[in-house]
């Protein structure tokens, strides 16, 4: 299998790092004494969810944006999104003096990311049912109108906009066991698995998604990748639908160690215990990682591991209901 065009060399997510030093500080790798204690694991938490958009994407929207030339900027971007890589590229556009930005979301996204999108200046179009769907009439739009289309994790740029994330854990913390990162479409992987496997191949890269869309672990069961998923409902909303050619074929070759599936009970378990234990508003995509550790605590016992809390965009409601399940299991 050969390795997608859009995959990117070290030199690129280094070079990425440097755009990105000059706008975004690093953001904070931190652990907390009751987590290390409760899962017995020394646990880090890469906290994306403060980044100004509230998740990772602003990274390769960044990498990617920053080397469009002055026609494509005159002409506009476009891209589909489940909410987080759109409001990246409409923050990124804006910042960069005003580019025009259309963002195509599905009708099913989340609310509090449209809303957000809403109060950008983009031209927001809430089109079909699944990210497929929008990624079809974002691109139907692009040929028609000469927009540069921004993909969500197959473009070179943005996906190693994303691999800075591992730059800067590396930099921080240089021995770790494993990372545990979240996986929908597979860019942030990708980066990230791209600069450990160069850097540090003894560290595990290991992709966690969820029971309602196993995409990545569903395609490298059946040995066919599956570009489309049908999604269940899932409070990971920023993982659900198909996964990238780059993603499985890293996996395929090993930079991409294992993928694990979790419940979305425990999911809602970990997004209650990141509110309550260490205060901090994280959302499912971003939790799934810690719903990993506590699905099977005795496997990284005494070890080093990091978790990429990849987004805080949660819904309010999805927050009550994770807060009060949370501390009725608790109080049991």
């Amino acid at each position: 299998m050969e390795m997608p065009p859009y995959a990117p060399s070290m030199a690129q997510i280094l070079h990425a790092s440097r755009i990105l030093r000059r706008v975004f500080p690093a953001t904070p790798l931190r652990t907390f004494p009751v987590f290390n204690r409760m899962l017995g694991s020394e646990v880090w938490l890469k906290l994306e969810a403060w980044q100004p958009t509230g998740s990772f994407k602003v990274r390769g929207a960044l990498a990617r944006l920053a080397h469009l030339t002055p026609e494509e900027q005159a002409r506009g971007v476009v891209t589909a999104s489940a909410g987080n890589h759109g409001l990246a590229v409409a923050f990124v556009a804006r910042l960069l003096g005003g580019i025009p930005t259309t963002v195509f979301v599905p009708e099913t996204a989340a609310r509090n990311k449209i809303r957000a999108l809403g109060s950008l200046e983009v031209s927001l179009k809430l089109i079909g049912r699944s990210y497929e769907e929008a990624h079809e009439a974002a691109q139907a739009f692009a040929a028609s109108t000469g927009a540069c289309y921004v993909h969500a994790y197959e473009d070179p740029w943005v996906v190693a906009g994303q691999g800075t994330i591992a730059l800067e854990i590396l930099e921080e913390l240089p021995q770790a066991d494993a990372v545990l990162v979240p996986v929908g479409g597979g860019g942030l992987i990708s980066g990230i698995a791209t600069v450990y496997h160069a850097l540090s191949p003894q560290t595990r890269i290991i992709g966690v998604q969820t029971e309602a869309s196993p995409a990545l672990a569903a395609s490298l069961r059946d040995g066919k990748l599956y570009a489309d998923y049908p999604a269940g409902p899932t409070l990971a909303d920023g993982l659900a639908g198909g996964v990238g050619g780059l993603a499985y074929h890293l996996a395929r070759q090993g930079a991409i160690h294992e993928v694990v599936v979790v419940r979305e009970e425990t999911l809602l378990q970990a997004i209650g215990l990141l509110a309550v234990e260490a205060h901090l508003i994280v959302e499912g995509s971003g939790a799934v990682g810690l719903a990993a550790l506590l699905e099977d605590m005795e496997r990284w016992n005494g070890r080093r591991v990091v978790l990429i809390l990849s987004g805080g965009n949660l819904d309010g409601a999805i927050l009550q209901r994770a807060v009060t399940a949370f501390l009725a299991g608790n109080l049991e």
